[in-house]
């Protein structure tokens, strides 16, 4: 972005960087124990339930530095808020738990 159009930025209300509003998931892959963070985009990957209201994602999650795998299946409300899930291969963590794995220089790396 130039000068010119950060300057047309200020004026017109609109914010220098584009925000984040990915919906980030921790999961701990059962073979290996690695926790890997996982950024859904709320516009690309969540998929309409005509049936059920609401959104789900399915996804492959692969451990980037073990090549374990899960599979998910994530479900959310209208609002796009996380209401189900289920994960053949891992289980749903928390974010602390990857922090403490990134911090111990574990067998995580970075997100997936």
């Amino acid at each position: 972005m130039g000068f010119f159009d950060r300057l047309k930025g200020l004026f017109s209300g609109q914010p220098d960087e584009p925000r984040d509003d990915g919906i980030y998931l921790y999961v701990r892959l059962e073979r290996s124990g690695e926790v890997v963070r996982l950024r859904l985009s709320p516009r690309h990957e969540l998929v309409p339930d005509y049936e059920g209201g609401g959104f789900s994602s399915r996804k492959l999650i692969v451990g980037p530095q073990s090549l374990s795998r899960a599979d998910a299946t994530f479900r959310f409300d209208e609002g796009r808020n996380l209401v189900s899930w289920e994960i053949e291969g891992g289980e749903l963590v928390t974010e602390e738990e990857w922090l403490a794995q990134q911090q111990t220089g574990g067998e995580n790396a970075p997100e997936s």
